[in-house]
């Protein structure tokens, strides 16, 4: 029997007879998230220069014993407090929506094309920041504009200001793998960061281990602490011993009867208990940091996240400008810890 041709949909379609069956959703096909600055505290910062205190505890001692109605022991001078501090760091990101584009039907956007734009490009914004708090490797230049690294810099009528990173605060639990040409970080004011190396090695545990050592000596809290790496770093850490893929609790730390197998979120069962491992795509490659969030703080100048600032309009485009002034604090450097040239 002879093909039905003369009204068929190839006929059709060539002779452009058919609407477009075009959906009426937009799907963001990249992943939105960032676990360590949504995780962390927010605070308000009101100066360029951010600063906080930290403070310490005496070491324990054992023979804390005095008479009764005695003499009280020698005073012993208080340490002092530390005074630490970042810079202001200006993040932006413009939107530019025509007139015209704003008149037309638009598949997926239900209101104004601007309102779109603001929200994706927020996102974006909030990408940026999660990306470049992260950092650890690379020194600030302190008079070129275009080197910005994982350090400090005030910020001139010239120079954008820098808010140090992660990497460059940690001091006290680092290892570089044993790789040539690594080093670590040899201060935790902001302005240093470790040597990356020439190398990468297999992740370590015995390494590992050591590292975690010194979080808890540290700190002797493992509550929140968190292992944080890219996905393919992750991937690697699995493979040690001591690694959970098989969660007896839900999304929500209940306990289950069944358990489930949660393969995205893998456990290493540490010698302190089990430690939640966090992929996060924003991680410097070949690195893993040990995080407790609730050491970390990010302060934003102006009261909130994003401000968002009409600009002059050219022609018949409406544009606007949004703009993120935030810097990092580092409260306990010691009570996280970071692990590089890992594969």
């Amino acid at each position: 029997m002879a093909s039905i041709t003369s009204t068929s949909v190839p006929v059709l379609d060539g002779a452009k007879n058919i609407r477009e069956d075009l959906g009426n959703v937009i799907f963001n096909v990249t992943p939105f998230q960032t676990p360590f600055t949504s995780s962390i505290a927010q605070t308000k910062a009101t100066a360029d220069t951010h600063e906080w205190l930290t403070d310490s505890l005496a070491v324990a001692v054992s023979d804390n014993a005095v008479v009764e109605a005695g003499s009280p022991q020698a005073q012993i001078a208080a340490s002092p407090r530390t005074r630490k501090g970042n810079f202001i760091q200006i993040a932006d990101k413009t939107a530019v929506v025509t007139n015209k584009a704003e008149f037309m039907d638009r598949a997926g956007v239900p209101g104004r094309e601007m309102a779109y734009q603001l929200m994706k490009l927020g996102k974006e914004l909030q990408m940026d920041v999660e990306k470049q708090t992260l950092g650890a490797y690379g020194e600030t230049s302190p008079t070129v504009a275009g080197t910005i690294g994982a350090t400090k810099r005030q910020g001139s009528s010239t120079l954008p200001g820098v808010s140090a990173a992660f990497g460059s605060w940690i001091l006290t639990n680092q290892a570089g793998n044993g790789v040539a040409g690594a080093a670590d970080n040899i201060a935790s004011d902001g302005t240093t960061v470790p040597d990356i190396g020439t190398a990468t090695a297999a992740i370590d545990q015995p390494t590992l281990d050591t590292l975690l050592d010194g979080v808890w000596n540290s700190s002797g809290d493992f509550g929140g602490l968190k292992l944080m790496a890219s996905a393919g770093t992750v991937s690697s850490l699995r493979t040690l011993t001591g690694m959970a893929d098989n969660v007896d609790t839900n999304l929500n730390g209940n306990s289950t009867n069944g358990g489930n197998i949660i393969s995205r979120v893998a456990v290493y069962v540490s010698q302190f208990g089990p430690i939640a491992v966090v992929p996060n795509k924003h991680m410097p490659a070949n690195t893993m940091y040990a995080v407790d969030y609730s050491t970390w703080g990010l302060a934003f100048a102006g009261g909130k996240k994003i401000h968002t600032t009409d600009l002059a309009t050219q022609t018949s485009a409406e544009q606007k400008l949004l703009e993120c002034y935030y810097t990092l604090e580092c409260r306990s450097e010691e009570a996280n810890g970071a692990y590089y040239n890992i594969t």
